[in-house]
């Protein structure tokens, strides 16, 4: 469903009929995109995907981690010191990024870490696909694609303790998606007009909400066996060693990763596990047994000492 609410935005955007419902639709931004929910569920993947299917490289993409703007100064990083202020002639991260590069993914990445005071301008950049940077010059923003993430909506403030929040949304308590997307789009909802106190861009964003569900057991095998052909790719790539699984080792760590499905760290979860009970025993065992180039691994099984310390058992082939 995210995938396919995505794709629609994307062609409102190509065939350029985005907020036509609106009178000065011209200048608005050419489509926006608000990404939620768990942590690790590939939000910034889809980011890159749409990115690369666009420009053909990820890397046009152009991203800001929002956690490193949570000072109310921030806004004079991204778009640049007022004049008399140090770095007033250097401009600003964000206005400097898109004079430079008009057609752009800007990726907003966790954007409720970012103070308050930006809200305001992003709501200008919404509106007007347009902001006047601190050397006073206009910004268009009318050909880019902006995407937010956030993390909203997995927890929420505390009825009953002023400054801390709780668990609203749980990989165990949540199983079917309808319920995940409901709480998810309440709780951000409930951020932009009652924390934030800013429904206008709420109201900006509209219906481009795009709720993640948690990685389950029926994308699992999926995730890990992309993630197993990254290790393999690279093996070969960098020393010429080719490495393949056998079906008990393939098992083990299926079931190493499907155990880590409640903790609800999606993708980086399963990356953890494949780094811990694969990489780390199979980096030993390249060392130990001094692998060379133009050779076959074949990890037939993971085994664990008494510890818990895994370990493969592998066969090597020329």
């Amino acid at each position: 469903m995210v995938v396919r609410q995505a794709v629609d935005i994307i062609k409102r955007a190509v065939t350029g009929i985005s907020g036509l419902q609106h009178s000065s639709s011209w200048s608005k931004p050419r489509g926006i995109m608000f990404l939620a929910g768990p942590t690790g569920t590939g939000k910034t993947e889809l980011a890159k995907a749409i990115t690369k299917q666009i420009f053909k490289d990820e890397r046009n993409m152009i991203r800001f981690d929002m956690s490193e703007y949570r000072q109310a100064q921030s806004d004079q990083r991204l778009l640049g010191a007022p004049p008399g202020y140090v770095g007033y002639e250097a401009g600003g991260q964000l206005t400097n990024a898109v004079r430079e590069h008009p057609f752009s993914v800007l990726l907003f990445d966790e954007i409720e870490k970012a103070h308050p005071s930006l809200m305001d301008k992003f709501l200008q950049i919404l509106e007007d696909g347009r902001i006047t940077d601190g050397r006073g010059e206009t910004v268009s923003f009318q050909n880019c694609l902006i995407i937010f993430t956030s993390n909203l909506g997995i927890t929420i403030p505390s009825a009953t303790e002023p400054g801390k929040r709780v668990v609203n949304v749980s990989y165990e308590t949540d199983q079917e998606y309808e319920t995940v997307r409901r709480k998810v789009i309440e709780g951000v909802q409930s951020y932009f007009n009652e924390e934030l106190g800013r429904p206008e861009l709420l109201n900006r964003i509209g219906n481009n909400i795009l709720v993640f569900d948690f990685i389950r057991e029926n994308s699992l095998k999926a995730i890990l066996e992309k993630q197993l052909d990254n290790v393999r790719e690279r093996l070969m790539e960098d020393h010429a060693i080719r490495l393949q699984f056998g079906p008990e080792a393939q098992k083990k760590i299926y079931q190493y990763a499907k155990a880590q499905l409640p903790k609800g760290q999606g993708g980086r979860g399963i990356g953890n596990v494949v780094e811990e009970k694969v990489l780390n025993p199979l980096a030993r065992f390249l060392f130990d047994e001094q692998a060379q180039r133009g050779e076959t691994i074949l990890v037939q099984d993971i085994v664990e000492d008494s510890l818990g310390l895994p370990s493969v058992r592998a066969e090597r082939k020329k």
